[in-house]
């Protein structure tokens, strides 16, 4: 009996743990699996908001400088030889101001072109350039980024134009600015991760504009992407998979508004996995040897523990059964310690279950005092505290935020005409589209009411207003519950212009009045000083 008792336990353990070894296996690999995926496309996309924030700021100042060189007389229509050559000046010290600025010039209905400091070949007609043209199409706006090669030193530049008016509404010309794509292609071409197959590229138009890979320059997004895969500009951004070469790919995509770009980085799913493959050697090494390694302990202890006291016990009633005398053996004091043991570990299981039910009863006990019972967002007490953190950061290391005060327009009205259970779900519905619509790192509070408030780290102020502006209009485009339209008003203020949260946040407040006092449905901030232009 002893050494089939033993035999079977031996073949217990190891089949158990020859289990627990597959078992463990696949969920590590399932688990790494899953992580390198989702840290890749997580990757991917921060990547893509990166480059995607530099060209957006990048050309943004000179969007700036187009509205307003385009609302100045002179540089609409030039009278005589004197007006010219102010606006060339004007264009030098532009140019002079800003190193990013190659050349901006004006080409005029009359075929005319000024420009600082540059000689276009004999027979050089403005109104001909894809710049000329792309700026009538795109009037009254600022044209989207054309890149072409400069007819003289073959440089690979982008412009970007804007039609001229007169008092009369009538076109008399286009200005432009072109900068290099020096800069842009540097930021592409840079591989921060280990992974040869990584690519960022630019779209325009459905043809690759910028590749690290010159062989792709101008060519139909096609050749790239075989699978049909939908870039809509209404879609700001986005993550696919597809087949490059019977290759399975990620990719991750952002549509910039201000130059018609698509700004795609993609990157090969078999490296991926065969990354994941290599971290894995390690773990599964440690892995079977912990198996292996339990094994052999939990084998010796069954043996010490149950096995042999069973088998003297066995012995023991044997040979009183025959009449045999014994000596009265003492069952090693281990049978009893292992039960008493046993009911330790059964008594501390279950308080050590208590214990997890009474801590996550007091973390939700937790999430609630800081909750909005209604919205699910912070409520004004948690909002106090990140913004207490946040002016700390700021005092200290100088992280620059703002906040937005946000109140939704003649609310009450809709409680009135609705009731209030359409009302608060109105309110339930707008707390979603805030959610959805603002960053991760952004602190959404309901202040009290229909009105919310916003801490945005790390946020300067046109930052800020931008992002309220798109609120906005979101707002103002989306259908509530019941088909109810609504509106809102937005203050927003940044801590550089304040001394204390609560002078920012009175800032924020007073600029939300003055959204109301303007007719509503506004974003009013407070004027920014020269640095922030």
């Amino acid at each position: 009996m002893g050494k089939s008792l033993k035999k079977d336990f031996l073949i217990f353990s190891i089949f158990w743990s020859l289990i627990l070894i597959f078992i463990l296996g696949i969920f590590t690999f399932t688990f790494l699996f899953n992580n390198e995926m989702n840290n890749m496309r997580l990757y991917l996309k921060e990547r893509n908001d990166n480059i995607s924030n530099f060209i957006e700021g990048y050309f943004k100042k000179f969007l700036v400088i187009l509205d307003t060189l385009s609302e100045i007389d002179i540089v609409k229509n030039p009278i005589n030889q004197y007006d010219k050559e102010i606006v060339k000046d004007i264009y030098r010290k532009i140019m002079g101001t800003d190193s990013d600025v190659n050349y901006i010039y004006s080409g005029y209905e009359n075929g005319e072109l000024l420009i600082f400091d540059y000689i276009p070949p004999e027979g050089f007609d403005p109104r001909v350039r894809p710049l000329y043209i792309e700026a009538l199409k795109s009037a009254p706006y600022v044209s989207k980024g054309i890149p072409y090669t400069e007819i003289k030193t073959q440089e690979w530049l982008i412009s970007l134009s804007k039609v001229l008016y007169d008092d009369n509404n009538k076109i008399t010309g286009v200005i432009a600015i072109d900068t290099s794509v020096d800069k842009i292609n540097k930021l592409i071409s840079e591989k921060e991760s280990g992974f040869q197959s990584l690519n960022t590229f630019i779209v325009k138009d459905n043809v690759i504009i910028f590749h690290p890979n010159k062989l792709f320059l101008f060519k139909p997004i096609t050749e790239l992407i075989t699978s049909p895969i939908d870039f809509n500009p209404n879609n700001k951004n986005g993550g696919f998979d597809f087949v490059f070469k019977d290759q399975n790919m990620i990719g991750f995509y952002n549509y910039l508004d201000s130059v018609g770009w698509f700004v795609i980085s993609t990157v090969n799913k078999n490296e991926i996995i065969s990354d994941i493959l290599s971290k894995m050697i390690y773990p599964l090494s440690i892995l079977i040897m912990l198996s292996l390694t339990v094994t052999f302990l939990y084998s010796f202890t069954l043996n010490r523990n149950i096995v042999n006291p069973i088998i003297a016990l066995k012995n023991s009633v044997v040979n009183l059964t025959q009449g045999i005398k014994t000596i009265k053996k003492s069952y090693p004091n281990n049978e009893i310690g292992v039960i008493a043991s046993e009911i330790e570990r059964i008594t501390e299981t279950e308080l050590y279950k208590r214990n997890i039910e009474l801590a996550k009863l007091n973390e939700k006990l937790k999430e609630l005092s800081i909750r909005d019972k209604l919205t699910g967002l912070y409520n004004r007490h948690k909002m106090d505290e990140e913004s207490s953190k946040a002016f700390y950061l700021w005092e200290r290391y100088k992280k620059n935020f703002s906040v937005l005060m946000i109140d939704i327009d003649r609310f009450k009205k809709v409680n009135d005409e609705h009731g209030h259970l359409v009302g608060d779900r109105i309110l339930v519905e707008f707390s979603e589209i805030l959610t959805k619509n603002l960053r991760k790192s952004d602190v959404i509070s309901r202040w009290g009411g229909e009105e919310f408030l916003v801490l945005m780290p790390e946020t300067s102020l046109p930052q800020a207003i931008e992002a309220a502006e798109k609120l906005r209009k979101i707002v103002e485009n989306n259908t509530f519950h019941e088909n109810i339209k609504i509106t809102i008003s937005i203050g927003v203020s940044d801590i550089e212009n304040s001394k204390s949260i609560k002078e920012l946040i009175n800032a924020a407040d007073i600029n939300l009045y003055k959204a109301k006092h303007l007719g509503r449905n506004k974003v009013v901030y407070s004027p920014l000083n020269e640095t922030n232009i």
